[in-house]
């Protein structure tokens, strides 16, 4: 009898051991985070990463409107800061996972199912890349500060709407 209670104890030890709870990051701005797509000249590009606003249109909708893109479903916009052009690159849901996983990230601003607009996923990650294909997020970018700053107003102006 002892030793069925010792060998049990020893199994539910084993289980619970292995049971390893996760480390989440929450999101109260942005972060920058690496290995994202891979693009020519790109092991992985960075992306600007924020938390959705779920009560608002789909990041994409709002996207196609703001530069009046042909398509709800475009995932890359050609975009001019100060005079340069620049490429915005959306990552859907399938590619958040692939590439970030969000079980990795917290969600700060919970909000109740009857207040979302449709299905909406919970983070959105950017990525920026200039005419010859350089990472803009890239922490030696020339680009970064400028491109950051035009993410963080894209993504304000799409929390206000």
């Amino acid at each position: 009898m002892n030793k069925r209670i010792t060998a049990l104890l020893f199994v539910f030890l084993l289980c619970s051991s292995c049971n390893v709870s996760r480390q989440t990051v929450q999101i109260p701005d942005y972060i920058l985070v690496p290995n994202g797509k891979e693009i020519l000249g790109n092991k992985g590009l960075n992306a600007f990463l924020f938390e959705n606003n779920t009560k608002n249109l789909t990041i994409e909708k709002y996207l196609s409107m703001k530069f009046k893109g042909e398509n709800y479903y475009a995932n890359e916009y050609w975009i001019t800061i100060e005079k340069n052009k620049y490429k915005l690159i959306i990552y859907s849901n399938d590619e958040f996972e692939k590439y970030f996983n969000s079980a990795n990230y917290a969600v700060i601003n919970l909000e109740p199912e009857n207040a979302k607009n449709g299905e909406q996923r919970k983070f959105i990650a950017l990525s920026v890349i200039n005419d010859k294909n350089e990472d803009c997020l890239s922490n030696g970018s020339l680009f970064q500060n400028i491109v950051v700053s035009y993410l963080k107003k894209l993504k304000d102006e799409y929390y206000n709407l």
